[in-house]
């Protein structure tokens, strides 16, 4: 119990006054309906030993007025407490996505089940979190209850008591033994459930490609693999959480025998009464209840510091992008941007080694090279999607880890070869670049964009709904819609990642048009494969195994008739 108080408290200590109101109801509960052994005690004494029939009438009223007095305060009691569960929840679920949103791109690359685990913990996880929480109620109100119940039956017959109490320790042993089975279990529940959504999000964000290359009944394979491993988890989580209850009960049940023949010879021997019986009765029934369900409680709240581990290890997660406590502005009139020294790993592969770069402001610098040479890997230094593992990156001579992050990728633009649309309208979705200006601009972006027309030929113009990913669309219009965003934006730095080798040629011209638009005026970096969209830049760099091993403007690189060189005839060779 101890370890669950020390993983749930600090979630629970926003609220604490209003667990503080939840404890006082439930005193309001548990006292009152303390008093009904005693009750029965006076109105079995009123039908057999006293006759008092004014007793008998008003004692069930005082009964009735109990329950009714514990039904209103149960509705407050449960209704706070339920409530607060779901604060702690939505606040959990807040603090995961500020985590998810500050992860640097390592942790989603390494992390095993994708986006479709971290949307289960997400929902899942928490809401396991959320059942456990809700069962705080029953253990602040059913211990005072049973401790009232163990009170009055060792006035009854401290003998008894004892006897009962000596069965205590057996069913906490029993309980400690369920639990960390049940605990093993829970883990492996959730990740059977994480496998699951992973593979549900794989299936829909891969439609095209499992109809295309009809994958349907491997996925429904996957799927129901992992429904398997789900179900049985589940079935083992509830042969333990139900197996409690038969065991609980076949101890009590041997108990209640002993006890019933314990008091019927001591009722014999007139040492115990009929009334006395009732109240002893009274007595076991609400102990047994109340001790049900602080074992349910205490098995769901497992369950919930289970969950609540497994968000905890995403929330102590280093792989976040550290940010300095005073960030300096980002310099206005910066002349450079300076790679110095810079190498880059991904755990023992090294991906960029001792680079050593000074890019002028307004140049186009070209990026080309094999895959894996390091391309995307510079360009994604200078976002910070990562850091360096050794030397730094500077913007106007100051280093891009003292500058706001925030204000840092304001004066970024990035237009990739996998273009993200919200789903949301085609305006929102431009507006989407900077949300701080006004949608005035917006209109004019998508000229530039060569967007415009067909925009417009849409049945609702700007107002059109983009469907998931902008499945709706042709790749040659999202890639627009991107450079329309990209232009709204209208950072002085700018990022093409392959933003036209997904295309066909007829649609590589019409956003080419817009690619014209958007670098007229800034520092870009443009990384392609086909090397005739790179012809006039202001220079090339060829990438190999990390390091710039050629630069130059595409003439001068033909001459040398190097890697670039070598490039270009493989891909004329592949056109002829």
């Amino acid at each position: 119990m101890k370890s669950i108080i020390k993983v749930l408290w600090p979630e629970l200590k926003p609220y604490r006054w209003t667990l503080f109101f939840v404890i006082l109801l439930g005193l309001l509960i548990s006292g009152p309906k303390s008093l009904i052994p005693k009750l029965l005690d006076d109105l079995a004494s009123a039908w057999t030993e006293d006759i008092n029939r004014d007793q008998a009438f008003w004692v069930p009223i005082y009964i009735a007025g109990i329950w009714l007095w514990c039904a209103i305060f149960r509705f407050f009691h449960l209704f706070w407490m339920k409530y607060t569960a779901t604060r702690v929840a939505i606040n959990l679920r807040r603090r995961l996505m500020d985590k998810y949103l500050s992860l640097n791109v390592g942790f989603f690359q390494d992390f095993q089940r994708g986006s479709g685990g971290l949307i289960s913990r997400m929902i899942h996880d928490i809401t396991i979190v959320e059942a456990g929480i809700q069962k705080i109620a029953d253990l602040v109100r059913e211990p005072v209850i049973v401790l009232a119940m163990l009170g009055i039956l060792l006035t009854l017959d401290w003998k008894l008591t004892m006897f009962i109490l000596v069965a205590l320790p057996v069913i906490t042993f029993v309980m400690r033994r369920f639990s960390k089975s049940l605990r093993r279990y829970s883990y492996k529940h959730q990740e059977a459930m994480e496998d699951l959504t992973k593979t549900l999000k794989e299936s829909l964000d891969g439609t095209r490609i499992v109809q295309s290359f009809n994958l349907e009944q491997e996925m429904r394979r996957a799927f129901n693999q992992k429904a398997d491993q789900v179900l049985d988890a589940t079935k083992r989580i509830i042969q333990r959480e139900e197996g409690v209850g038969p065991i609980s009960e076949i101890m009590a049940s041997a108990t209640i025998a002993a006890i019933l023949i314990y008091i019927g010879n001591q009722i014999f021997a007139q040492k115990f009464t009929v009334p006395n019986f009732m109240q002893f009765i009274g007595c076991i029934i609400l102990l047994q209840e109340g001790v049900k369900k602080i074992q349910a409680a205490i098995i769901k709240l497992q369950q919930s510091t289970v969950a609540l581990d497994r968000m905890n290890n995403i929330f102590s997660s280093t792989q976040v992008v550290p940010q300095v406590t005073h960030p300096k502005p980002f310099p206005e009139d910066w002349q450079s941007i300076e790679y110095k020294n810079v190498s880059f790993a991904f755990g023992d592969k090294q991906v960029l080694n001792d680079i050593n770069l000074t890019i002028r402001r307004g140049e186009v610098i070209a990026l080309v090279g094999s895959s894996g040479g390091g391309k995307s890997t510079l360009v994604n230094l200078l976002e910070r999607f990562f850091d360096p593992t050794q030397g730094e990156v500077q913007i106007g001579g100051t280093p891009i880890q003292e500058i706001s992050l925030k204000e840092l990728r304001h004066n970024i633009s990035l237009v990739s070869q996998d273009v993200f649309l919200f789903g949301d309208t085609i305006q929102s979705n431009i507006h989407s670049g900077d949300f701080s200006k006004p949608q005035e601009g917006i209109e004019k972006a998508a000229q530039l964009a060569n967007a415009h027309n067909f925009i417009m030929s849409k049945e609702s113009g700007y107002q059109t709904r983009v469907a998931d990913q902008g499945s709706s669309l042709s790749g040659g219009e999202k890639q627009r819609i991107s450079i329309a965003r990209a232009i709204f934006k209208d950072a002085p730095i700018l990022i093409l990642d392959e933003a036209t080798s997904a295309l066909d040629s007829e649609s590589e011209r019409e956003v080419q048009k817009g690619l014209d638009s958007l670098l007229q005026g800034r520092t870009a970096f443009v990384i392609a494969h086909r090397l005739s969209t790179i012809a006039k830049a202001d220079r090339i760099l060829v990438l190999k195994n990390g390091q710039i091993v050629e630069q130059g403007d595409h003439e001068n690189l033909l001459h040398q008739k190097g890697e670039y060189f070598r490039f270009h005839q493989i891909q004329v060779s592949v056109k002829t």
